[in-house]
């Protein structure tokens, strides 16, 4: 597995998502499962959050990394129904229960929102972090403007410095200035939903994939996520269960792609660089209203 250096750290370029996981506790084996072997194949970056499975998939974590957590390096995220001052810490204290953990390596602001002041949820976070609950704070879908108020509320650049966003082939948007942010901030970038969420259809139709991937010794949809790494400071955090699809992440992390296999696939894939901007209107009561679904639908599936 391919590794970057980042704030002291030696990552994996592809790392591990759990978006979905925890949702039904008959899936429970079988996700905890998947996690640990991701680990033992170098994928050792966890991202999770505590949205995900209203906190479900942060248990799941806490199975999987309960004899190595000195081997991993774990993500998680405050939803924004949590940014006010008041609530930052104790969200990230049953993050880290959840986990079974005292800490957690990177914790995120999960979306940006217009209903707390950004200089409110920075100054929270930094509190998370001198209090020890984690190493490193940073933020997820942030595009270029909100960025930019990011800046202007850091003590000094980078001070939170990851950006968690979606990239993919589908999805090239954030080539758009968040990339070129990060490798001037020194900002780490997140790639998530890297594979589409499994929406990649003609993606397997495309000659620069086939190419590459007979050159490699892979699929294209391996080559399509060791595309999305070749970037310096760039992590993809693709999700898994099963254990053919975990070892299949796992080695397209092996795969180094020329100069001219990048440019032919991005040829391939000229429509997908609108801007990116967040999905997720910045509405606190968006949020707490998608969190409360989330918790419902969870209780409802047992």
């Amino acid at each position: 597995m391919r590794k970057l250096e980042w704030a002291g750290h030696s990552l994996p370029v592809i790392g591990q998502g759990t978006w979905g996981m925890g949702e039904q506790r008959a899936r429970r084996t079988a996700e905890v499962d998947a996690l640990r072997l991701g680990v033992s194949l170098g994928m050792t970056v966890l991202n999770t959050a505590e949205i995900y499975g209203a906190g479900g998939a942060e248990e799941v974590v806490g199975e999987a990394i309960k004899d190595c957590r000195q081997d991993v390096f774990v993500v998680t995220k405050v939803w924004p129904s949590q940014a006010r001052a008041k609530d930052v810490e104790s969200s990230v204290r049953a993050s880290c229960q959840r986990m079974r953990t005292d800490h957690a390596d990177l914790v995120l602001l999960h979306w940006p929102t217009h209903s707390v002041p950004l200089e409110e949820t920075v100054s929270a976070l930094r509190r998370v972090r001198a209090a020890g609950l984690a190493r490193h704070v940073g933020v997820s879908n942030f595009d270029v403007p909100w960025l930019e108020m990011l800046r202007r509320c850091e003590e000094q650049p980078g001070e939170f410095g990851a950006n968690e966003v979606p990239y993919s082939l589908g999805q090239r948007g954030i080539e758009q200035g968040v990339l070129q942010e990060a490798e001037g901030s020194g900002r780490l970038v997140l790639a998530y939903s890297p594979l589409a969420h499994g929406r990649y259809g003609r993606w397997q139709e495309s000659a620069a994939l086939r190419a590459a991937a007979d050159a490699h010794g892979g699929s294209p949809l391996q080559v399509a996520l060791a595309w999305t790494v070749q970037r310096d400071g760039v992590v993809a955090i693709p999700k898994a269960v099963s254990p053919e699809h975990v070892r299949a992440n796992a080695a397209a992390g092996e795969i180094v792609l020329s100069a001219a296999e990048m440019d032919a696939i991005a040829q391939d894939f000229p429509g997908s660089r609108q801007p990116y901007r967040p999905s997720l209107p910045p509405s606190l009561a968006v949020h707490r209203l998608a969190y409360g679904a989330i918790r419902l639908q969870r209780r409802l599936r047992g």
